[in-house]
């Protein structure tokens, strides 16, 4: 089946059932009806017409008022004339099968009972996709009726009979399904002030997001958000505050009000489990101070830009792994783009009578002799990593990993975002003898220095 579109798809005593004494039409589930597909509210008004063209109906008050098909806005129990009736839907299941409009119910004094806006998706979905709602920023989420791109009357307005409701200057709709880029629309988007008796039109679609599934391997929800409660998903949260919390970026203190708990993951785990704390009907605020945060309802916290993760404003991450710091950008409580100094990376390698106990390593800044503190001078200067520390110690293992803050190092009186010569020592006393190796610490996150010793034949 499909949308009814056409009165000729709508039959009395089948699809569609009318109660001239209580005023009442009712929509069935049966025939060409089918209770998700609906019928648009052009269908029933034009049905109508041919049926009060006939002498059956004819004693009664028409039901309903197009107002303009195009904008899809009508009313019930009030007729062209403007004469009130008390026409109107029976029940909530009727309600929830018409498409393509919004409309209004009037009682037989002209007091308006309810008006519904016609909620209309525009955009692709997945199938089985449920998208939600809600019309005032601090309301619960509710799902739409039927899964799929949404097509329906929302109710925004109710008189105190009827919901005593009046939700008519705001409106936001979601999707957010697993593996999927996640879409929410406001009625700002949409060009509108107010929703009312007539169709509001959402920009939500969404298409796969590989950023997710691709980090995770799987497309099967249950399996994905089972990984949620491991390392080093588990560690991964969000604070959200009401005052701003500093953030040092670049040597420039920085304002944000949503500090992220990164845990020392990749900005690919971190993008999951943010993405999965956005799908919880739950509060998702850990120790922030801003209250109960239900995540379906959130703004995003950030989305990638090819390998690039970018922010939302006021949202900082903490504790992300080193070789990631050049991949992020963030935006500052007042928008501002914020970038961490690029930061080298590399691993340093050692052959095999390096490494085990009683070994040692050490990286030295080398340049032409003569200023002193070089590899081969008295004053030679051993390297430093990003946070400052000395990039020396015992080779335990056959590589390590390092970082360097290449825009910001400035050691043995050089220039910060150059080049370094560096010169790489190791030793281990009757396994491995002296070895040199040299080496540049460039703007990149693959540098590579191989350590290779001869064995120690000679050591007593």
């Amino acid at each position: 089946m499909a949308k009814i579109t056409t009165r000729a798809s709508l039959n009395v005593g089948t699809e569609l059932t009318i109660d001239e004494p209580n005023r009442t039409f009712t929509l069935n589930v049966a025939g060409n009806l089918v209770a998700k597909d609906g019928v648009t509210l052009q269908a029933l008004y034009s049905k109508f017409s041919d049926l009060w063209a006939t002498s059956t109906y004819q004693d009664s008050p028409f039901p309903m008022n197009a107002i303009d098909a195009l904008s899809g806005q009508y009313y019930f129990g009030v007729d062209a004339g403007g004469n009130y009736n008390g026409w109107k839907p029976a029940n909530d299941t009727t309600r929830q099968m018409l498409r393509d409009g919004g409309w209004r119910e009037y009682s037989s004094a002209g007091v308006l009972n309810r008006e519904y806006a016609g909620f209309v998706g525009l955009g692709a979905v997945n199938s089985g996709a449920q998208p939600y709602y809600h019309l005032s920023a601090t309301d619960a989420p509710t799902n739409f009726v039927f899964t799929d791109q949404f097509n329906l009357g929302v109710q925004v307005y109710g008189d105190a009979g009827n919901g005593n409701l009046d939700k008519r200057t705001y409106a936001k709709s979601f999707i957010r399904e697993f593996g999927k880029k996640f879409k929410d629309s406001i009625l700002a988007d949409t060009g509108k002030t107010a929703t009312g008796p007539y169709i509001v039109n959402f920009l939500i679609s969404n298409e796969d997001d590989l950023k997710v599934t691709n980090t995770l391997g799987t497309t099967v929800q249950a399996t994905g958000d089972a990984l949620m409660s491991s390392a080093p998903y588990s560690g991964i949260t969000v604070a959200y505050y009401t005052a701003n919390q500093s953030r040092t970026i670049n040597g420039v203190a920085c304002n944000f009000k949503i500090i992220v708990a990164g845990n020392g993951a990749t900005l690919e785990q971190i993008y999951c489990k943010l993405q999965y704390l956005l799908r919880q009907a739950s509060d998702i605020n850990t120790g922030g101070t801003a209250g109960a945060k239900v995540g379906k309802i959130q703004s995003s916290l950030g989305s990638f830009v090819g390998d690039t993760f970018v922010t939302a404003t006021s949202v900082y991450i903490d504790n992300i792994q080193a070789t990631d710091s050049n991949r992020i950008e963030f935006y500052d409580d007042g928008g501002t783009k914020r970038t961490n100094p690029y930061t080298a990376a590399g691993t340093m390698y050692f052959n095999a009578p390096l490494v085990g106990a009683g070994s040692s390593y050490r990286l030295m800044f080398s340049a032409p002799p003569g200023a002193g503190n070089d590899y081969g001078e008295a004053g030679a200067v051993t390297v430093n990593n990003a946070a400052g520390t000395p990039i020396t110690g015992t080779i335990s293992a056959a590589s390590f990993t390092f970082d360097y803050d290449y825009d910001g190092n400035t050691q043995a009186g050089f220039t910060a975002g150059t080049d370094r010569a560096v010169t790489l020592i190791g030793i281990r006393p009757g396994y491995g003898k002296f070895a040199v190796a040299t080496g540049t610490l460039t703007r990149s996150k693959s540098i590579s220095l191989s350590l290779v010793a001869e064995a120690d034949r000679a050591y007593v």
